[in-house]
């Protein structure tokens, strides 16, 4: 075979070579490039954090997927978006404020809360009178398929027997997920809230996850943290998890979560 041949071959087996490292590594190498724009295109229509796409199907099992990453979905004029801010509004529990006044309120109040016992009223209560209708039925029904597999949670808060105020989130490890809350008259939703983090903090959960900035949250002790730093807290806590209720206390019960 002359020179010329054998150079020839070797080419072409370079060249094979080459091509077999691309089929190998060039998918990676694609889903790290759209990682990376992602985190500049978290509000696009079409693409989210680490590449995921808004037309990603709506499910529970999905949605788990998400939370763990940090992505949550909101309804928008009848189209899915997944969202993701950064930075992130997060109260550490270890953190957490409740100045005298709060305090005094709570004790003076007349309110009793309970945990998972009406999930859909709570969901339907956290979309009246909304001016974003981001809570829509599908949305409202994915949740409560999270909340007969253990992951969707909420707190009902009660006066004279009426349904007075609540909220629902997502736990995921030892974070809590706070999507929304309501309250039909003053104080409530102060006071549910201040029983939910107080429970979550004796129950070890890490943090609460409020996504974006409120003045309510910002009085709790919540502050902006890069979301890598939020990621990190997610990943922690999925290796070191928690539950919401102890194994065999029934949903509904009021055990262990008076403010402290």
């Amino acid at each position: 075979m002359s020179s010329y041949s054998e150079k020839a071959l070797g080419q072409v087996q370079r060249g094979r070579d080459l091509l077999k490292r691309w089929g190998m590594v060039g998918p990676a190498k694609c889903q790290r490039l759209l990682g990376s724009a992602s985190t500049f295109l978290t509000e696009n229509p079409c693409i989210g954090l680490c590449g995921v796409n808004d037309r990603m199907p709506l499910s529970a099992e999905q949605m788990i997927l998400a939370y763990s990453q940090g992505l949550f979905p909101m309804d928008s004029d009848g189209k899915l978006r997944w969202q993701c801010p950064e930075p992130r509004f997060v109260l550490y529990l270890d953190q957490l404020r409740l100045s005298p006044n709060m305090r005094r309120d709570i004790r003076k109040s007349n309110f009793t809360h309970t945990f998972d016992r009406e999930p859909r009223a709570v969901l339907d209560g956290c979309a009246d009178g909304r001016a974003e209708h981001w809570l829509s039925e599908r949305l409202k029904l994915a949740y409560l398929q999270l909340f007969e597999l253990g992951a969707m949670h909420t707190i009902e808060t009660w006066c004279d027997g009426a349904l007075v105020g609540g909220s629902f989130g997502v736990a995921i490890g030892r974070v809590f997920t706070g999507e929304t809350m309501f309250h039909r008259v003053p104080e409530a939703g102060k006071c549910s809230f201040a029983h939910l983090a107080s429970h979550l903090r004796e129950r070890g959960f890490a943090c609460i996850d409020a996504q974006w900035p409120t003045d309510d949250m910002l009085r709790f002790g919540a502050r902006e943290v890069p979301l890598s730093d939020y990621r990190k807290t997610l990943a922690l806590g999925l290796v070191s998890s928690t539950r919401f209720r102890e194994s065999g206390i029934p949903r509904g019960s009021a055990k262990g979560y008076a403010p402290g």
